[in-house]
């Protein structure tokens, strides 16, 4: 993986201004290098996955179908399939045709072919990506991905289902793909979009996404990101999101599975009265590690924030959750809090929770807080006194504590699907402990 510094080639044929934008973030990634359990912000999170395996490009799916199946809720809504970094075109996976007028659901490299200086705009907007470098590997080597914008007021009908597939790799060799989403939503527009990132075959994928999101005044997005990686599967992901006055942003983020998963999530509540909930749950087992690392400025008047993550952790797992509120100087009035939550199965498991404040401003309301424990002896003693059998009295109490994320999602057959999967997926040592 570390010829990656240097034998990186960037894509050829776009736009001036495309190319230039590329050529910036390379320079970005290969002045960060890859991350260290030196460098800040990744101490806790080792990336043998990544740094010990020599990926190649991902090459163009051979079209299998059946991904309705794949997903994990077969609910009905829009589909847009992306099968190992490229967006499949419509009656070959994908589909969404019949959108509401005023909703634009398009190939990034559709767009970028037939109209790139409408979404020169969108590229324009700068992101952070200092200590992120996998997101300027995602903007300089992207090959493909999604536009999806929203006009104002118009509101998408169903929810919009983009699913991830990745592992139909015939020739068994670890690949790599990296995908854009640009979302934008305009004044008072609204969408559900529900992510799921599904590995279905044996060997290493690792997928690499970049996500910018803009949301004009009033507008409100619902975000859910499911991840079911298989066991040598890797996902690394960076979302930027800009929330305009009186926007909300929901996200709920369930991590089920796979050998390494980094979430950098940034969230920039620039206009007043912009809110923000940022919601998830891993279910982490065996030697997988997951990491997820939130960021929120507030920038202006009576901005609100409310995130809750949860980890249930088995065997030698680790969780790592760093949770930044950065309150800026005349964001007065700001309501928020953080707070990570943690069971622990075994003993042999690992977390690393930090949720935390920075605050320069005075009028403000805002708490944090994390618990690290494991399964209370007097709630397992009070359910077998009542007849409830060992091994049962501790898949309820782990059910109940996945369960409080799940009953936040909106969609009920997507909680049903939840649901069914946190039951799939209870630990192994439930059993040897009972």
């Amino acid at each position: 993986m570390t010829e990656l510094l240097s034998d990186l080639s960037l894509p050829a044929g776009g736009a001036a201004w495309l190319d230039a934008a590329r050529a910036a973030a390379l320079a970005s990634f290969r002045a960060q290098g890859l991350p260290t359990l030196k460098t800040e912000g990744w101490r806790f999170t080792p990336i043998d996955a990544v740094s010990k395996t020599d990926f190649e490009a991902a090459r163009r799916p051979r079209i299998r179908g059946g991904f309705g199946s794949r997903a994990l809720c077969p609910i009905t809504f829009h589909r847009v399939v992306v099968q190992n970094g490229r967006v499949l075109p419509g009656g070959e996976g994908s589909s969404y045709s019949g959108l509401p007028a005023g909703v634009r659901v398009q190939s990034l490299a559709e767009a970028l072919r037939d109209d790139p200086d409408s979404l020169k705009t969108a590229f324009s907007r700068g992101f952070d990506q200092d200590g992120l470098p996998f997101a300027s590997l995602a903007a300089a080597l992207f090959q493909d991905g999604l536009v999806i914008k929203v006009a104002r007021h118009v509101r998408l009908d169903k929810p919009l289902g983009v699913l991830f597939d990745s592992g139909d790799n015939a020739s068994g060799r670890p690949q790599m793909a990296h995908v854009r989403l640009l979302i934008m939503l305009e004044e008072g527009a609204s969408a559900e979009i529900v992510e799921e990132s599904v590995g279905s075959g044996s060997a290493r994928f690792w997928t690499n996404l970049l996500t910018q999101v803009a949301l004009g005044e009033g507008a409100s997005l619902k975000h859910y990101r499911l991840q079911r990686e298989n066991e040598h599967g890797v996902q690394t992901s960076a979302s930027f999101i800009e929330a305009g006055p009186r926007a909300r942003y929901e996200s709920h983020a369930f991590s089920f599975g796979g050998e390494l998963v980094r979430s950098d999530l940034r969230v920039r509540l620039a206009g007043a009265g912009a809110e923000c909930a940022l919601n998830g749950l891993a279910l982490v087992r065996d030697r997988e590690v997951v990491d997820h690392h939130s960021r929120v400025e507030h920038a202006s008047l009576g901005g609100t924030t409310r995130q809750l993550y949860k980890a249930v952790l088995d065997e030698k797992a680790r969780y790592v959750f760093d949770g930044l509120v950065d309150v800026r100087p005349g964001a007065q009035k700001t309501d928020a809090w953080v707070y990570n939550k943690n069971l622990l199965v075994s003993e042999d498991a690992d977390v690393h929770s930090n949720p935390e404040f920075r605050i320069r401003a005075d009028d403000v309301s805002c708490k944090h807080g994390g618990t690290i424990g494991q399964m209370s002896l007097e709630s397992l003693f009070y359910l077998q006194s009542r007849g409830v059998g060992a091994a049962d009295a501790r898949r309820m109490l782990v059910y109940a504590f996945g369960s409080e994320m799940i009953e936040r999602v909106g969609l009920e057959p997507l909680r049903v699907a939840l649901a069914a999967a946190l039951h799939a997926r209870m630990p192994e040592a439930i059993e040897e402990a009972a």
